[in-house]
């Protein structure tokens, strides 16, 4: 028995897949064409952690698999090497980013190529590089140009020890109800910040109208249409005085249950009232205490808080009832105009927020059958003038028709979804390419649509900071290097933006670039694009749903419309992975001791072993335990097939070891075309189970066995098929990675006797044991005979006899 050198073996074919590129995508190949792609990885370590391992090795699977049936398959490679956890990262090691990036990214690098991933590596992007940026720098300009990108000045979260503003999923609330930031547990304070957001509300509608044109689970169709958040309603006009003002409501059937009108605190029009209040002191102490609150929080805390504009009252329309108007936390800015109409009867948070400050209730639905109040659904118009009597729902139409015609409303789409915010006050990521002048006004560096003027001034690279760490009171660290900030455009004096892109920035195109990677006239060439989106097959991560998938849906969409890709979408199906638990079933962590290192399981098991024991724990999109014992058994049916190679013979195989394979060949590629790869592996051990203890092994079965093992154990496969075809020198034309995919024999697939079960009159009342072949006139003959069944019959002939062949009978009596 010739034993098994992983580390060997491994290290050869390593070396001679990158060297010659085997896995390179033919752009307008005759083949056609799959695009499989996974979520590029952040090189924010010493190598692939066992979440990346999880992540991207069924899609190698199935892509080598698509290569072996004809398919001209792309399966790129890059990494997201720009934002905090690269920058976290480098801060950690006491390195500088750029130096720290480049060693990870060549770490990461030899960690994919250790695990045999079929990568083109002529198509491998690192966002960080300028010339990847570059273009990414370009799609920010071509936003701002088209008024998609904006500056503005809003309040977010600043952790003072940390030196950061954070986001409302990094500040946690203490047992005492204090606000800290999630690491370190180190205080934090609303603070005002001017940043740049992009306006993707602009395009809620045509991200939800797309969902419907992709292959995307429930689960992720959902997650975006309610991040969206499509509210259909009439947007009312109020008035206060001289004081005028938009109210959306989706119940404009409770216009005249209306008692109070509540601001969101930050709305620019309490300004104005403040003019007016007679309680100023105390507005502006609440609108303080309010902004230490998220919004998240603002619209969950079970306590309603607000503050009465005392001295102020808002005239409802057709009822010319006067109301008073409060400011109140549970009111967001983002949703709508930040103006609501308070309804108590009607509505669970407005009903809470009257009870606390009683406030009158008026009833203008009525149940059918009698509820407490709040009563939130249809029922029958009451107190509400001549609609009195009407149906709810038809009354909402009646009433949106009068308010139009009366000029004081309007029906209305709102989405839920907010501004993007797309600027850091940190050093590690892309410089925004715009510059402010000293009369105020921004300008871009270049006109995005100009190629000369793009030629010649994109990049704008990122300079080198000694020191790049976060600054004490927040501002960029840019701002350090006064000669890098200090320019001019147009012969006016100009100071560059210090504000870097987010993490997401490179990544939402990143899918576009792999198909003109190298491409430094254009981000990509549209014949190129055509040929190659949308993407077929994109694997990623669930916490990605409405972060960067739903980002980089937004970019496409917005580049679509500018005519710069062919498709409306850029991803035809999706698919989220799971998570690979500790082997006591918790989170990996390194504080619990937990942490598996693949490169350390490679060392000892080899890269195959490893590949088909993350496949074999279970579906991809499941959540498990690691299991020791998967490995180790693994790495045994790795050296078993390895072994195998020394009983091979010409002599031909037996029926029962061809009906085996068949079998085993018929049931791997439906299982493989539906993703279902740990079942492959158990098929696997099927097949071996039975034919490992054979004297003699047919050869051509044997090389076809590992056709179809080569997906899932690369390496080994690729040994076994060069020893056995007696190839002496490496053409990368006879790897077994493009080789034709075996076809399974129908005939033998099918067991030769089958248990087929009898029903009379729909029930199954007996089974016989029938031959495959057998005539469908014998199969009625053995039922009707059968003892169990002629008790049914009572003597009886049966008024039809129903016959699925080799699958049920139905006697009808």
């Amino acid at each position: 028995m010739t034993p098994y050198d992983h580390k060997k073996i491994e290290e050869k074919w390593k070396s001679h897949w990158t060297e010659d590129n085997i896995y390179e995508a033919v752009d307008f190949s005759d083949k056609p064409k799959k695009y499989i792609l996974a979520e590029l990885p952040y090189p924010s370590g010493s190598a692939l952690h066992i979440g990346h391992v999880m992540r991207y090795t069924l899609p190698d699977v199935y892509s080598r698999y698509l290569r072996m049936n004809g398919y001209n398959v792309m399966f790129p490679m890059g990494w997201d090497s720009f934002g905090l956890p690269g920058e976290h990262f480098a801060i950690q090691e006491g390195k500088h980013p750029s130096k720290l990036i480049d060693e990870t990214v060549e770490y990461y690098r030899e960690s994919v190529q250790r695990m045999g991933y079929g990568v083109d590596w002529n198509r491998e992007i690192k966002t960080t590089d300028p010339k990847y940026y570059k273009w990414t720098q370009w799609l920010f300009l071509k936003l701002f140009k088209e008024g998609l990108a904006e500056y503005r000045k809003m309040p977010v979260w600043w952790c003072d020890e940390l030196k950061s503003v954070l986001a409302d999923e990094e500040v946690v609330n203490t047992k005492d109800g204090i606000k800290v930031s999630e690491k370190g547990n180190y205080p934090v304070e609303r603070k005002m910040f001017s940043q740049w957001v992009l306006k993707i509300p602009q395009y809620a509608e045509k991200l939800i109208q797309g969902l419907n044109e992709v292959d995307f689970p429930d689960s992720i169709r959902n997650a975006q249409i309610n991040w969206i958040g499509k509210s259909e309603g009439v947007a009312i006009k109020f008035k206060s005085d001289d004081i005028d003002f938009e109210v959306f409501t989706t119940r404009p059937d409770t216009l005249y249950g209306i008692t109070f009108m509540a601001f969101a605190p930050e709305h620019p029009l309490i300004i104005k009232f403040l003019e007016k209040t007679e309680n100023k002191d105390e507005v502006k102490k609440y609108i303080q205490k309010t902004m230490n609150k998220s919004d998240l929080e603002r619209q969950t805390l079970k306590e309603k808080t607000g503050v009465e504009l005392k001295g102020i009252e808002v005239e409802v329309p057709l009822t010319g009832k006067k109301v008073p108007v409060f400011i109140a936390d549970y009111v967001i800015m983002d949703y709508g105009t930040g103006i609501l109409m308070g309804v108590p009867a009607h509505d669970t948070r407005d009903f809470e927020f009257a009870d606390k400050f009683d406030l009158e209730v008026i009833k203008v639905i009525e149940p059918a059958i009698k509820q407490d109040m709040p009563f939130v659904d249809e029922g029958t118009v009451i107190n509400s003038g001549d609609y009195n009597g009407m149906n709810s729902k038809d009354f909402a139409k009646k009433i949106t028709e009068d308010l139009e015609k009366q000029g004081l409303g309007k029906p209305d789409v709102q989405y839920n979804i907010r501004d993007w915010v797309f600027s850091r006050q940190r050093y590690w990521g892309e410089p925004i390419p715009l510059v402010h002048l000293e009369d105020g006004s921004i300008k871009p560096i270049c006109d995005p649509d100009n190629p000369k003027e793009v030629e010649t001034y994109l990049p704008l690279n990122l300079p080198v900071l000694e020191d790049y760490t976060p600054t004490e009171d927040g501002s960029s660290p840019l701002e350090r290097d006064q000669s890098w900030i200090n320019t001019k455009i147009d012969g006016k004096e100009a100071k560059r933006e210090t504000s870097t892109m987010p993490t997401w920035a490179g990544s939402c195109w990143y899918y576009i670039r792999y198909i003109d990677a190298k491409n430094d006239k254009e981000f990509a060439d549209f014949e190129k694009l055509k040929y190659w989106l949308p993407v077929d097959k994109y694997f990623g991560g669930a916490e990605h749903t409405t972060m960067h998938l739903l980002y980089s849906r937004f970019w496409h969409k917005f580049l679509y419309d500018q005519k710069l890709v062919p498709t409306p979408e850029p991803y035809q199906w999706r698919l989220n992975g799971g998570l690979m638990l500790g082997v006591d079933g918790k989170k990996m962590s390194k504080s619990r001791g937990n942490v598996v290192e693949p490169m350390e399981v490679v060392d000892e098991y080899g890269a195959d072993a490893l590949r088909m024991t993350v496949l074999f724990l279970g579906p991809y999109e499941d959540v498990y335990p690691w299991n020791p014992r998967s490995i180790t058994a693994l790495s045994k049916l790795i050296s078993t097939v390895y072994s195998l190679k020394d009983k091979i013979s010409e002599a031909p195989a037996t029926p029962e070891a061809q009906k085996v394979f068949h079998k085993m060949l018929k049931n791997v590629t439906g299982m493989i075309k539906n993703l279902k790869m740990n079942t492959c592996v158990s098929e696997f051990m099927i097949f071996l189970n039975s034919i490992k203890s054979e004297k003699e092994i047919n050869k051509d079965m044997y090389l076809n066995f590992i056709k179809v093992l080569a997906p899932f154990a690369p390496f080994m496969c690729e040994e076994v098929w060069q020893e056995l075809n007696e190839f002496k020198n490496w053409d990368k034309e006879n790897s077994v990675h493009i080789q034709e995919w075996p076809k399974f024999n129908e005939k033998l697939t099918k067991d030769d006797v089958i248990i087929l079960p009898i029903q009379v009159n729909g029930k199954v009342r007996s089974e016989i044991e029938i031959k495959a072949d057998e005539s469908e006139e014998k199969v009625k003959e053995m039922v009707l005979s059968d003892e169990k069944i002629q008790k049914y019959l009572d003597g009886k002939n049966p008024k039809q006899v129903i016959y699925v062949k080799n699958r049920i009978i139905n006697i009808v009596t």
